[in-house]
């Protein structure tokens, strides 16, 4: 073989490589034809562009071009920021492009994703694929990262201390620590599993939201520039928010919250607070409320009418007695409803005809009105109440009643006493019958006297229901007939055994108080004499 022959040989294979070199492999049609339109191939489609085309190429939007395969990625050797969202990818091999600043590939079916030398990575946007692992042990220049819609059960961020932006909703987290990350503005971990939260060290978060989760305590002092705070549907049982003064929205419904302090919450707009146990909420300082939502809690009592911005209003299924959102701009509000509340009669509006005309979800039961007089007029508010006569004897057993139930106290207080019951010893008893909103209370006196009768000592005709009438009990049957006299022996009223009483009337005179004398004579002829006393 000749030189020439062999020189032939070796720059003809030579010639091949070189060629070959200065083309880059794109097996898919879809991203070739992306690139054709982007102007850095050109057509037809053969499966190739040119490398020198794009190597220097530093941003490259592929968004919504149904690309199943980014092989050639690899020789954007410049590339900074990669926008591949919306596609069929599967996988995604960014080894080579080590310039990466900024990757965009949400809405794929990637499930796996090595970032290992992609260590310039600022902005990492994996939202709606199915990873359930990520490495970013080596990313720790991060500052926005998402991760939402991905079946991600791990998600370690302890390296990646610049992040300001982490949303990591709907993934399957039962743990993640957050302490390192001090920088943190904005935070989004709902609907996940976690248990508990620790944002102590999170000073400069203005926006965190941790709903859907399974915490049962929150601290949240800490965070004192929030700004937008959400965390329904936990287990939350208290929520302290009187040092984050700069909130201006907060919902924290379907949790287990009996109580809330917003007397320094001036600047809320929004409060979504359904589904808890709150029975008193106090919006009264809140004047920049628009939004507010209360359904679902026991709340008896509500008066938003210093809180004149409202637009929109929801206090469903509650306990409500009282409602006043006589604010002088029931104009504004779009949006109203206070429906399943069974003991509201009265809702005080600024203009009775606008209310009924605009705001129709309201019960049956309810009425609105512009001031007390018209809401009494409804007399919804008279609760009944059982009545029982004083006793007199050697025991007194409880009988049964419809309305109320019996204490030793006032008010419900005292003890508990029940039908059936047998007293033995003298004492007053309350028949008290309340409901969420109204109360009504009747009392009668049991005097446990073991005499073949019993003459009381005093009577106080004032029409309050105790002591009205003078009343003589004749247990054993043995009084024939009862006069009563005044001082100066007058006649003033003759009683049967076991009569009603003397009301302390004569000629239906009321009389005054003073002494008073009866004469009481016995089946045996004896009389009994002696004196009472009339008090008024």
């Amino acid at each position: 073989m000749n030189i020439k022959t062999l020189l032939t040989l070796i720059l003809i294979p030579l010639n091949f490589c070189i060629g070959i070199s200065q083309n880059t492999f794109v097996p898919d049609d879809n991203f070739e034809r992306a690139l054709i339109e982007l102007g850095l191939d050109t057509a037809p489609l053969d499966d190739f562009v040119l490398t020198a085309n794009i190597r220097g190429v530093t941003s490259l939007n592929l968004r919504d071009k149904n690309i199943s395969d980014l092989t050639g990625i690899e020789d954007f050797a410049a590339l900074s920021v990669l926008n591949c969202d919306e596609n069929n990818l599967t996988s995604l091999n960014i080894s080579q492009n080590t310039n990466l600043t900024q990757l965009f590939c949400r809405d794929n079916q990637l499930t796996s994703l090595d970032t290992s030398q992609n260590t310039n990575l600022n902005i990492l946007w994996v939202e709606s694929n199915q990873l359930t692992g990520l490495d970013l042990s080596r990313n720790n220049r991060l500052i926005s990262l998402i991760t939402n819609n991905n079946p991600l059960n791990v998600l370690d961020v302890t390296n990646n201390r610049d992040l300001r932006v982490l949303y990591c909703e709907n993934n399957q987290l039962s743990n993640l620590d957050i302490t390192r990350n001090v920088s943190l503005k904005f935070f989004n971990v709902n609907n996940n599993s976690l248990t508990s939260l620790n944002t102590s060290n999170n000073i400069e978060l203005t926006e965190m939201a941790c709903g859907d989760n399974l915490i049962t305590a929150l601290d949240i002092s800490k965070n004192i520039n929030l700004v937008y705070f959400w965390c329904p549907k936990n287990q939350l049982t208290n929520l302290d928010v009187t040092k984050n003064l700069n909130l201006v929205q907060l919902i924290f419904g379907d949790n287990q919250i009996s109580s809330i302090d917003l007397s320094r919450n001036t600047k809320l707009e929004l409060l979504w607070a359904a589904q808890n146990l709150l029975m008193q909420v106090d919006v009264s300082k809140n004047i920049l409320l628009q939004n507010i939502s209360l359904s679902i809690n026991n709340i008896t009592n509500f008066d938003v009418s210093k809180n004149s911005n409202i637009s929109w209003l929801d206090i469903d299924y509650n306990n409500l007695c009282y409602l006043n959102i006589k604010n002088g701009n029931n104009t504004n509000i779009e949006s109203y409803s206070s429906i399943n509340n069974p003991f509201l009669s009265c809702i005080f509006v600024d203009n009775i005809a606008y209310s009924s005309t605009n705001w129709t979800n309201i019960d049956a039961a309810s009425n609105f009105v512009t001031n007390q007089t018209e809401c009494d007029a409804f007399g919804n508010n008279t609760l009944p109440v059982d009545t029982l006569n004083d006793f007199v004897g050697i025991r007194y057993i409880l009988p049964t009643i419809s309305n109320g139930n019996y204490f030793t106290e006032p008010g419900g207080n005292g003890t508990a006493l029940y039908a059936g019951d047998v007293i033995t010893t003298s004492q007053t008893i309350y028949i008290f019958n309340d409901i969420d909103c109204y109360s009504n209370e009747s009392s009668f006196k049991v005097t446990i006297s073991d005499g073949d009768y019993y003459i009381p000592k005093f009577f106080t005709p004032n029409n309050d229901g105790t002591h009205d009438y003078w009343q003589v009990y004749d247990n054993a049957n043995v009084i024939s007939a009862i006069n009563i006299y005044n001082r100066y022996g007058k006649l003033l009223k003759s009683l049967a055994p076991n009569s009603e009483g003397w009301n302390g009337t004569f000629n239906g005179r009321l009389l005054e108080s003073d002494d008073y004398w009866y004469a009481i004579t016995l089946n045996t002829g004896e009389v009994i004499n002696g004196h009472f006393s009339l008090k008024r």
